[in-house]
Protein backbone atom coordinates (compact mmCIF):
# COMPACT_ATOMS: atom_id res chain seq x y z
CA UNK A 1 0.00 0.00 0.00
CA UNK A 2 1.31 3.43 -0.92
CA UNK A 3 2.26 5.77 1.90
CA UNK A 4 2.08 8.80 -0.40
CA UNK A 5 1.99 9.69 -4.08
CA UNK A 6 4.53 12.01 -5.69
CA UNK A 7 2.45 14.38 -7.81
CA UNK A 8 5.04 17.06 -8.54
CA UNK A 9 8.82 17.34 -8.69
CA UNK A 10 11.30 20.16 -9.23
CA UNK A 11 15.01 20.82 -8.86
CA UNK A 12 17.68 23.37 -9.62
CA UNK A 13 21.00 22.59 -11.19
CA UNK A 14 23.58 21.64 -8.57
CA UNK A 15 26.49 24.06 -8.63
CA UNK A 16 27.80 27.38 -7.36
CA UNK A 17 24.90 29.81 -7.57
CA UNK A 18 26.60 33.10 -6.75
CA UNK A 19 23.57 35.16 -7.77
CA UNK A 20 21.01 33.20 -5.75
CA UNK A 21 20.44 32.85 -2.01
CA UNK A 22 19.19 29.86 -0.07
CA UNK A 23 15.54 30.96 -0.24
CA UNK A 24 15.83 31.78 -3.94
CA UNK A 25 16.98 28.23 -4.68
CA UNK A 26 14.27 26.69 -2.51
CA UNK A 27 11.52 28.74 -4.12
CA UNK A 28 12.74 27.93 -7.65
CA UNK A 29 12.62 24.18 -7.03
CA UNK A 30 9.35 24.40 -5.11
CA UNK A 31 7.71 26.47 -7.83
CA UNK A 32 8.55 23.83 -10.43
CA UNK A 33 7.10 21.07 -8.24
CA UNK A 34 3.92 23.03 -7.52
CA UNK A 35 3.50 23.87 -11.18
CA UNK A 36 3.69 20.22 -12.12
CA UNK A 37 1.31 19.14 -9.34
CA UNK A 38 -1.32 21.53 -10.64
CA UNK A 39 -3.55 21.10 -7.60
CA UNK A 40 -5.10 23.47 -5.08
CA UNK A 41 -1.84 23.65 -3.22
CA UNK A 42 -0.31 22.03 -0.17
CA UNK A 43 -1.31 23.04 3.32
CA UNK A 44 2.02 22.08 4.87
CA UNK A 45 5.62 22.87 3.91
CA UNK A 46 8.61 20.88 5.17
CA UNK A 47 12.15 22.00 4.35
CA UNK A 48 15.35 20.03 4.88
CA UNK A 49 18.38 22.24 5.45
CA UNK A 50 21.60 21.15 7.14
CA UNK A 51 23.92 24.15 7.22
CA UNK A 52 21.85 27.33 6.91
CA UNK A 53 22.00 28.14 10.61
CA UNK A 54 25.67 27.22 11.01
CA UNK A 55 26.77 29.25 8.00
CA UNK A 56 24.69 32.26 9.03
CA UNK A 57 22.45 32.24 5.96
CA UNK A 58 18.96 31.57 7.27
CA UNK A 59 17.14 29.86 10.09
CA UNK A 60 13.53 28.64 10.18
CA UNK A 61 13.73 28.16 6.42
CA UNK A 62 10.33 26.55 5.91
CA UNK A 63 8.40 29.56 7.20
CA UNK A 64 10.18 31.88 4.78
CA UNK A 65 9.78 29.50 1.84
CA UNK A 66 6.04 29.23 2.53
CA UNK A 67 5.73 33.00 2.75
CA UNK A 68 7.52 33.59 -0.54
CA UNK A 69 5.28 31.03 -2.22
CA UNK A 70 2.11 32.57 -0.83
CA UNK A 71 1.36 29.50 1.29
CA UNK A 72 0.88 31.30 4.60
CA UNK A 73 -1.67 29.97 7.02
CA UNK A 74 -0.50 26.39 6.84
CA UNK A 75 1.90 24.26 8.85
CA UNK A 76 5.68 24.55 8.38
CA UNK A 77 8.66 22.59 9.67
CA UNK A 78 12.40 22.92 9.11
CA UNK A 79 14.38 19.69 9.47
CA UNK A 80 18.09 19.70 10.30
CA UNK A 81 19.48 16.14 10.42
CA UNK A 82 22.93 16.74 8.95
CA UNK A 83 23.30 15.10 5.51
CA UNK A 84 20.08 13.15 6.14
CA UNK A 85 18.01 16.35 6.36
CA UNK A 86 16.38 15.93 2.95
CA UNK A 87 15.41 12.31 3.52
CA UNK A 88 14.06 13.14 6.97
CA UNK A 89 12.02 16.01 5.53
CA UNK A 90 10.40 13.62 3.05
CA UNK A 91 9.66 11.20 5.87
CA UNK A 92 8.02 13.95 7.93
CA UNK A 93 5.95 14.93 4.90
CA UNK A 94 4.77 11.33 4.61
CA UNK A 95 3.94 11.25 8.32
CA UNK A 96 1.78 14.38 8.04
CA UNK A 97 -0.19 12.76 5.24
CA UNK A 98 -0.49 9.39 6.98
CA UNK A 99 -1.78 11.15 10.11
CA UNK A 100 -4.56 12.55 7.91
CA UNK A 101 -3.56 16.10 8.80
CA UNK A 102 -3.00 17.24 5.22
CA UNK A 103 -3.96 16.09 1.74
CA UNK A 104 -0.83 17.56 0.13
CA UNK A 105 2.56 18.46 1.56
CA UNK A 106 5.37 20.34 -0.17
CA UNK A 107 8.80 18.99 0.76
CA UNK A 108 11.90 20.96 -0.20
CA UNK A 109 15.58 20.29 0.39
CA UNK A 110 17.83 23.33 0.03
CA UNK A 111 21.43 24.25 0.74
CA UNK A 112 23.74 27.17 0.05
CA UNK A 113 27.45 26.53 0.66
CA UNK A 114 29.39 28.49 -1.95
CA UNK A 115 29.37 31.76 0.02
CA UNK A 116 31.40 30.15 2.81
CA UNK A 117 35.16 29.67 2.79
CA UNK A 118 36.22 26.00 2.55
CA UNK A 119 37.42 25.94 6.17
CA UNK A 120 34.14 27.46 7.35
CA UNK A 121 32.10 24.91 5.44
CA UNK A 122 34.17 21.99 6.75
CA UNK A 123 33.84 23.31 10.32
CA UNK A 124 30.07 23.53 9.86
CA UNK A 125 29.94 19.99 8.53
CA UNK A 126 31.98 18.80 11.52
CA UNK A 127 29.00 19.87 13.60
CA UNK A 128 27.31 16.70 12.40
CA UNK A 129 29.79 14.75 14.54
CA UNK A 130 30.01 14.83 18.34
CA UNK A 131 31.04 18.43 19.03
CA UNK A 132 32.80 17.62 22.32
CA UNK A 133 34.30 14.18 21.69
CA UNK A 134 35.12 14.40 17.98
CA UNK A 135 34.79 17.79 16.27
CA UNK A 136 36.68 19.63 19.02
CA UNK A 137 39.66 17.32 18.42
CA UNK A 138 39.80 18.15 14.73
CA UNK A 139 37.65 15.35 13.36
CA UNK A 140 35.43 16.20 10.44
CA UNK A 141 33.84 14.08 7.71
CA UNK A 142 36.98 14.10 5.55
CA UNK A 143 39.36 13.17 8.36
CA UNK A 144 37.02 10.43 9.57
CA UNK A 145 36.74 9.06 6.02
CA UNK A 146 40.52 9.03 5.67
CA UNK A 147 40.88 7.05 8.88
CA UNK A 148 38.13 4.70 7.79
CA UNK A 149 39.72 4.13 4.41
CA UNK A 150 43.01 3.20 6.09
CA UNK A 151 41.15 0.70 8.25
CA UNK A 152 39.20 -0.72 5.28
CA UNK A 153 42.39 -1.33 3.28
CA UNK A 154 44.14 -2.99 6.22
CA UNK A 155 41.16 -5.13 7.27
CA UNK A 156 40.21 -6.40 3.83
CA UNK A 157 43.65 -6.46 2.19
CA UNK A 158 42.45 -4.76 -1.00
CA UNK A 159 44.47 -2.57 -3.33
CA UNK A 160 44.13 1.17 -2.75
CA UNK A 161 43.50 1.74 -6.45
CA UNK A 162 40.26 -0.23 -6.36
CA UNK A 163 38.53 2.66 -4.60
CA UNK A 164 38.69 4.45 -7.97
CA UNK A 165 35.80 2.40 -9.32
CA UNK A 166 33.20 3.91 -6.99
CA UNK A 167 33.67 7.54 -8.11
CA UNK A 168 34.27 6.27 -11.64
CA UNK A 169 30.75 4.81 -11.65
CA UNK A 170 29.25 8.05 -10.32
CA UNK A 171 31.05 10.18 -12.91
CA UNK A 172 30.13 7.80 -15.73
CA UNK A 173 26.46 8.33 -14.95
CA UNK A 174 26.82 12.06 -14.34
CA UNK A 175 28.20 12.42 -17.87
CA UNK A 176 24.59 11.88 -19.03
CA UNK A 177 23.16 14.37 -16.52
CA UNK A 178 23.40 17.97 -17.78
CA UNK A 179 22.37 19.19 -14.33
CA UNK A 180 25.38 17.61 -12.61
CA UNK A 181 28.21 19.65 -11.14
CA UNK A 182 30.76 17.27 -12.72
CA UNK A 183 29.06 16.05 -15.93
CA UNK A 184 32.06 14.13 -17.22
CA UNK A 185 33.81 10.79 -16.80
CA UNK A 186 36.71 10.45 -14.35
CA UNK A 187 40.00 9.19 -15.87
CA UNK A 188 42.00 6.82 -13.70
CA UNK A 189 45.12 8.95 -14.16
CA UNK A 190 43.32 12.00 -12.77
CA UNK A 191 42.14 9.96 -9.79
CA UNK A 192 45.63 8.55 -9.14
CA UNK A 193 47.23 12.01 -9.17
CA UNK A 194 44.56 13.78 -7.12
CA UNK A 195 45.59 15.81 -4.09
CA UNK A 196 45.40 14.01 -0.74
CA UNK A 197 42.78 15.39 1.64
CA UNK A 198 43.26 13.01 4.59
CA UNK A 199 45.55 10.11 3.76
CA UNK A 200 44.72 8.00 1.82
CA UNK A 201 41.50 9.86 0.90
CA UNK A 202 42.00 12.20 -2.05
CA UNK A 203 40.01 15.01 -3.65
CA UNK A 204 38.42 12.67 -6.18
CA UNK A 205 37.10 10.51 -3.33
CA UNK A 206 35.08 13.41 -1.91
CA UNK A 207 31.74 14.78 -3.06
CA UNK A 208 31.91 18.53 -3.77
CA UNK A 209 29.89 20.82 -1.53
CA UNK A 210 27.42 22.72 -3.72
CA UNK A 211 24.36 24.92 -3.79
CA UNK A 212 21.03 23.52 -4.87
CA UNK A 213 17.43 22.71 -4.10
CA UNK A 214 14.99 19.94 -4.96
CA UNK A 215 11.30 19.60 -4.17
CA UNK A 216 8.44 17.11 -4.25
CA UNK A 217 4.72 17.51 -3.70
CA UNK A 218 3.41 14.55 -1.75
CA UNK A 219 -0.28 13.69 -1.87
CA UNK A 220 -2.61 11.36 -0.05
CA UNK A 221 -2.87 8.11 -2.05
CA UNK A 222 -5.83 7.90 -4.36
CA UNK A 223 -7.24 5.15 -6.53
CA UNK A 224 -6.67 7.00 -9.78
CA UNK A 225 -3.71 8.28 -11.73
CA UNK A 226 -0.27 6.90 -12.44
CA UNK A 227 1.78 8.85 -9.89
CA UNK A 228 5.00 7.39 -8.51
CA UNK A 229 4.29 5.83 -5.13
CA UNK A 230 6.36 5.84 -1.96
CA UNK A 231 5.64 2.38 -0.55
CA UNK A 232 8.30 1.99 2.12
CA UNK A 233 10.00 4.40 4.49
CA UNK A 234 12.23 3.92 7.51
CA UNK A 235 14.52 6.08 9.63
CA UNK A 236 16.96 4.54 12.10
CA UNK A 237 19.50 6.06 14.44
CA UNK A 238 22.39 3.94 15.71
CA UNK A 239 24.82 4.91 18.49
CA UNK A 240 26.51 8.14 17.43
CA UNK A 241 30.22 8.54 16.83
CA UNK A 242 32.71 7.52 14.18
CA UNK A 243 33.92 4.38 15.96
CA UNK A 244 31.46 1.98 14.32
CA UNK A 245 32.19 3.04 10.71
CA UNK A 246 35.94 3.53 11.24
CA UNK A 247 36.79 0.67 13.61
CA UNK A 248 34.04 -1.86 12.89
CA UNK A 249 33.58 -0.86 9.22
CA UNK A 250 29.88 -1.12 9.84
CA UNK A 251 26.80 1.06 9.31
CA UNK A 252 24.13 -0.64 11.42
CA UNK A 253 21.60 2.17 10.95
CA UNK A 254 21.89 1.86 7.17
CA UNK A 255 21.40 -1.90 7.28
CA UNK A 256 18.35 -1.77 9.55
CA UNK A 257 16.79 1.21 7.76
CA UNK A 258 17.02 -0.54 4.38
CA UNK A 259 15.56 -3.77 5.75
CA UNK A 260 12.66 -1.99 7.45
CA UNK A 261 11.81 0.06 4.37
CA UNK A 262 11.90 -3.02 2.14
CA UNK A 263 9.73 -4.98 4.58
CA UNK A 264 7.19 -2.18 4.78
CA UNK A 265 7.04 -2.06 0.99
CA UNK A 266 6.69 -5.85 0.78
CA UNK A 267 9.84 -6.00 -1.33
CA UNK A 268 13.34 -7.41 -1.33
CA UNK A 269 16.56 -6.29 -3.04
CA UNK A 270 15.78 -8.44 -6.05
CA UNK A 271 12.69 -6.32 -6.76
CA UNK A 272 14.68 -3.07 -6.95
CA UNK A 273 15.60 -1.64 -10.37
CA UNK A 274 17.76 1.30 -9.28
CA UNK A 275 19.63 2.33 -6.14
CA UNK A 276 20.88 5.66 -4.82
CA UNK A 277 23.04 5.45 -1.70
CA UNK A 278 25.11 7.90 0.31
CA UNK A 279 28.50 8.62 -1.29
CA UNK A 280 29.80 11.79 0.33
CA UNK A 281 33.15 9.95 0.31
CA UNK A 282 34.36 6.79 -1.41
CA UNK A 283 34.78 5.23 2.03
CA UNK A 284 31.17 5.81 3.07
CA UNK A 285 30.04 4.73 -0.40
CA UNK A 286 31.76 1.35 0.07
CA UNK A 287 30.25 0.86 3.53
CA UNK A 288 26.80 1.89 2.26
CA UNK A 289 26.92 -0.60 -0.61
CA UNK A 290 27.80 -3.38 1.82
CA UNK A 291 25.36 -2.29 4.52
CA UNK A 292 22.39 -2.36 2.16
CA UNK A 293 23.45 -5.72 0.75
CA UNK A 294 24.61 -4.86 -2.77
CA UNK A 295 27.96 -6.52 -2.04
CA UNK A 296 29.36 -8.78 0.65
CA UNK A 297 31.48 -7.26 3.41
CA UNK A 298 34.82 -6.15 1.95
CA UNK A 299 33.69 -6.79 -1.65
CA UNK A 300 32.14 -3.43 -2.67
CA UNK A 301 35.25 -2.29 -4.53
CA UNK A 302 35.55 -5.54 -6.44
CA UNK A 303 31.88 -5.36 -7.40
CA UNK A 304 32.31 -1.78 -8.64
CA UNK A 305 35.39 -2.77 -10.64
CA UNK A 306 33.30 -5.48 -12.29
CA UNK A 307 30.67 -2.89 -13.37
CA UNK A 308 28.00 -4.29 -11.07
CA UNK A 309 26.64 -0.79 -10.46
CA UNK A 310 26.67 0.78 -13.93
CA UNK A 311 23.49 1.35 -15.92
CA UNK A 312 22.86 -1.89 -17.71
CA UNK A 313 24.49 -3.81 -14.86
CA UNK A 314 22.64 -5.92 -12.30
CA UNK A 315 22.40 -3.18 -9.63
CA UNK A 316 22.34 0.32 -11.21
CA UNK A 317 23.58 2.86 -8.68
CA UNK A 318 23.84 6.68 -8.66
CA UNK A 319 22.14 6.87 -12.05
CA UNK A 320 22.35 10.69 -12.10
CA UNK A 321 25.86 10.84 -10.61
CA UNK A 322 25.23 10.60 -6.88
CA UNK A 323 26.65 13.07 -4.39
CA UNK A 324 30.10 12.58 -5.88
CA UNK A 325 29.40 13.83 -9.39
CA UNK A 326 25.91 15.37 -9.35
CA UNK A 327 27.17 17.39 -6.40
CA UNK A 328 26.36 17.43 -2.70
CA UNK A 329 24.08 20.13 -1.34
CA UNK A 330 23.84 18.50 2.11
CA UNK A 331 20.32 19.48 3.18
CA UNK A 332 18.95 18.91 -0.32
CA UNK A 333 20.67 15.69 -1.38
CA UNK A 334 18.02 13.37 0.08
CA UNK A 335 15.29 15.16 -1.89
CA UNK A 336 17.39 15.13 -5.07
CA UNK A 337 17.51 11.34 -4.66
CA UNK A 338 13.71 11.17 -4.55
CA UNK A 339 13.31 13.47 -7.56
CA UNK A 340 15.82 11.50 -9.62
CA UNK A 341 14.24 8.17 -8.68
CA UNK A 342 10.83 9.54 -9.70
CA UNK A 343 12.21 10.59 -13.07
CA UNK A 344 13.57 7.08 -13.60
CA UNK A 345 10.28 5.44 -12.64
CA UNK A 346 8.32 7.80 -14.90
CA UNK A 347 10.63 6.98 -17.80
CA UNK A 348 11.71 10.62 -17.99
CA UNK A 349 15.41 10.30 -17.15
CA UNK A 350 16.60 10.99 -20.69
CA UNK A 351 20.10 9.70 -21.43
CA UNK A 352 20.31 8.51 -17.80
CA UNK A 353 17.28 6.23 -18.14
CA UNK A 354 17.50 2.68 -16.83
CA UNK A 355 15.37 0.53 -19.11
CA UNK A 356 12.35 -0.99 -17.40
CA UNK A 357 12.92 0.77 -14.06
CA UNK A 358 9.98 -0.08 -11.82
CA UNK A 359 11.23 0.27 -8.24
CA UNK A 360 13.91 2.32 -6.49
CA UNK A 361 15.69 2.28 -3.14
CA UNK A 362 17.18 5.58 -1.98
CA UNK A 363 19.07 6.08 1.25
CA UNK A 364 20.78 9.07 2.82
CA UNK A 365 22.97 9.16 5.92
CA UNK A 366 23.58 11.78 8.58
CA UNK A 367 26.26 12.21 11.25
CA UNK A 368 28.68 9.84 9.55
CA UNK A 369 26.14 7.05 9.25
CA UNK A 370 24.59 7.33 12.72
CA UNK A 371 21.28 8.27 11.10
CA UNK A 372 19.92 6.50 8.01
CA UNK A 373 16.72 7.27 6.11
CA UNK A 374 15.54 4.91 3.36
CA UNK A 375 12.62 5.15 0.95
CA UNK A 376 11.24 2.61 -1.50
CA UNK A 377 9.51 4.01 -4.60
CA UNK A 378 7.48 2.18 -7.23
CA UNK A 379 5.98 3.19 -10.54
Amino acid sequence: MALAHIVGIGRTRVGEHWDLGLLDLAVEAAGAALGEAGADGPTAVVVGNALGGALGDQGNVAAYVASRLGLEGGETHTVCDDDASGGSAVRLGIALIRADLHREVLVVGAEKTSDALPDEAEAARAGGLDSMREASFGFGPAVASGLGMQRYLAEHGVDRGLFFHLPRTAHLHASDNPGAFFPWELPQEQYSRAQIVAHPLNVCDCAPLCDGAAAVVLARPSGSGDAVRIEGSAAVTAPTGISSPVIDLDLPAATRSARLALDRAGADLGDISIFDLHDSSSFLAALSVEAVGLADRGRALEAAAGDAFVRGGPKPLWTFGGLKARGHAPGASGVYQIVEAALQLRGEAGAAQVRGASAALVQCLGSFGSTAVTHILRA
